[in-house]
């Protein structure tokens, strides 16, 4: 108890004094507020970079953009006189120049003055270096091809006057001694002065930068071999109707898709985009915008024949259909120059088919003379009139005449025409007659056959040839009317079709000022370049006797020319009779 009571009075005691000594200590100072740091604002967050837009190039306008192309275009935007384009750029207001070439090539060769260069796998990623989509432009490149195919690209994308030098593009330019500046073009000034449309520069762009090395170039000698060997491939034929009625080369798969109506005929293009296709033109200048044209569309494996048909026929490879292939045919298959004599055709005429044998006299020739015992008649003139009357196209046929010279141009017309086994009787009907072979009186009766048709294309020229031969003495010229026109025309035109040793052993026709072709009939057709250019000039063709110079007057006749003769005699008769002949110089 005693303890308890001690603790409570010290502890009320410390209490106590506790409470004292807190009244007499001095008042509490009240401490400033310590001001606090102003917090770090936070960054502000940056609005997210806006993602480009996605450019597809299958959204580009590719029909409207080459529909222009196809309708706004004019010789199919090929500038072919080198001289007229110098003198545009010498203008105050030149046409801008697109050179289309590698940098390497200009290091090497040189460059037009005031071109701009731009490689052209590399023009749509350049575009921002090109003019206002009103301003000319002629792009051009080592031989054309190339230029032919940034043309089309650039019409696409929006450009309105876009031209190429036709080949031989800058290798003309220095062939005709205009000037060069050495070396590479300038460094381009950037215009932006075109805005064309993102999705159609993708396009091009694709396009451009995935032309395989040789740039789509096919040869014909590659394209012979690759039509045997590959019989997936497509040919196209890009040429107008009538060239394509001329004749087409000889391949199984030949589409034809005009170029003057390309984009109108995409059904006509093949379905499979990865097939294997060779586009093909006259030369290949316009093969080669068609093979731009389906590149841009998706096809994968697109290439241009180099030279074109002309290239092709001109190295003797097969052509077909028209005109032009089916003497292509008949003069690549002929044995003898497609004649037959007496002794021959009496022996297949006991055979057990024998040929069809045609007389192309006159009704009144027949009537006063007779006919071939078995024979068919058709006038010469009346020949394409009365196709109703011919046999199939396979059939053997023999024709002829008084004298022969009219059976040649009956075998050569047929043919033409398609008949593919067609000659020519080599004996006189007075001779045929005189050696007491089978000769029935007057006409034979007339039989209506109606077993093939020919395209009215192919028996309107035809007929044209034979009524004009038929009004111009069936186109004899004697060696005296020749002689004499060579004296009063200077602009006559003489074709000699013999072959080049007939013409280093004996000679040609003397000629003071005209022009003398020598063209083999063997060649006739692959070598067509070498006709005449105008198709009104007189001309007159000769071989050794009068047979090949008929054949090749009755080719020419039928393609359009109107003043073709055959000289009666041929070189023979020329020389026989005195006239002045030359040596033949081979050309070097």
């Amino acid at each position: 108890m005693k303890k308890n009571r001690i603790f409570t009075l010290l502890f009320t005691f410390v209490m106590v004094f506790s409470i004292v000594l807190s009244a007499c200590s001095p008042a509490p100072v009240e401490e400033a507020p310590v001001a606090e740091a102003p917090a770090e604002e936070a960054p502000a967050e940056e609005a997210p970079a806006e993602e480009p837009a996605v450019i597809d190039p299958a959204d580009a306008d590719l029909d409207g953009g080459y529909g222009k192309l196809i309708e706004t275009m004019e010789g199919y935007n090929a500038l072919k006189d080198i001289p007229a384009i110098a003198a545009m750029l010498a203008e105050d207001n030149p046409p801008f120049l697109l050179d289309v070439r590698s940098p390497e090539e200009l290091e090497e060769k040189g460059h037009i003055e005031g071109a701009v260069n731009i490689p052209l796998r590399d023009l749509a990623k350049n575009l921002d270096l090109l003019p206002s989509f009103d301003t000319p432009i002629i792009a051009y490149c080592g031989s054309g091809w190339r230029a032919a195919i940034a043309m089309p690209a650039l019409t696409a994308l929006g450009w309105n006057d876009v031209k190429t030098f036709h080949p031989p593009s800058y290798g003309g330019w220095v062939a005709e001694g205009f000037p060069i500046v050495e070396g590479a073009a300038p460094e381009a000034e950037v215009l932006n002065a075109a805005d064309p449309d993102p999705a159609m520069v993708a396009s091009m762009d694709k396009m451009l930068s995935a032309i395989p090395e040789g740039w789509g170039v096919i040869t014909a000698e590659v394209l012979d071999a690759e039509i045997v060997d590959n019989p997936d491939l497509i040919l196209i034929d890009v040429r107008t109707p009538g060239e394509v009625e001329t004749s087409m080369i000889d391949a199984p798969n030949v589409l034809w898709v005009t170029l003057d109506d390309f984009i109108n005929l995409q059904d006509q293009w093949p379905a499979d985009l990865d097939v294997p296709i060779v586009t093909y033109c006259k030369a290949g200048h316009r093969s080669t915008v068609a093979m731009t044209i389906l590149m841009s569309y998706g096809y994968t494996d697109v290439r241009s024949l180099k030279g074109g048909f002309v290239g092709w026929k001109g190295a003797g490879y097969p052509i077909a259909g028209g005109l032009e292939g089916n003497y292509s045919t008949m003069l690549n298959n002929m044995e003898g120059y497609n004649t037959v004599k007496a002794d021959g055709l009496l022996a297949e005429m006991v055979e057990d088919t024998p040929p069809f044998i045609l007389d192309v006299r006159s009704y009144g020739e027949l009537e006063e003379q007779g006919h071939i015992e078995g024979a068919y008649h058709v006038p010469l003139d009346e020949l394409a009139q009365h196709i109703d009357m011919l046999p199939s196209f396979d059939t053997p046929i023999v024709a002829y005449c008084g004298s022969g010279w009219r059976a040649t141009i009956a075998m050569t017309a047929l043919q033409g025409m398609g008949w593919t086994d067609v000659r020519a009787l080599k004996t006189t009907f007075a001779d045929w007659v005189a050696a007491e072979n089978p000769v029935a009186d007057g006409l034979p009766e007339a039989m209506v056959l109606d077993v093939v048709e020919v395209p009215e294309s192919l028996s309107a020229s035809v007929d044209t040839a034979v009524v004009w031969a038929k009004d111009n003495g069936w186109g004899v010229k004697t060696a005296d009317d020749l002689s004499v026109a060579l004296i009063d025309n200077p602009d006559l035109i003489l074709i000699d079709v013999r072959r080049e040793e007939e013409l280093l052993e004996k000679g040609v026709i003397a000629v003071e000022g005209q022009e003398l072709i020598t063209l083999p009939l063997e060649s006739f057709i692959a070598k067509s370049s070498m006709w005449p250019a105008d198709k009104d000039a007189e001309i007159v063709v000769y071989c050794g006797s009068g047979h090949r110079s008929t054949m090749a007057m009755e080719i020419l006749l039928s393609n359009g020319y109107t003043n073709v003769k055959s000289l009666k005699g041929g070189f023979g008769g020329w020389a026989e009779a005195g006239l002045p002949v030359a040596e033949f110089v081979v050309a070097e």
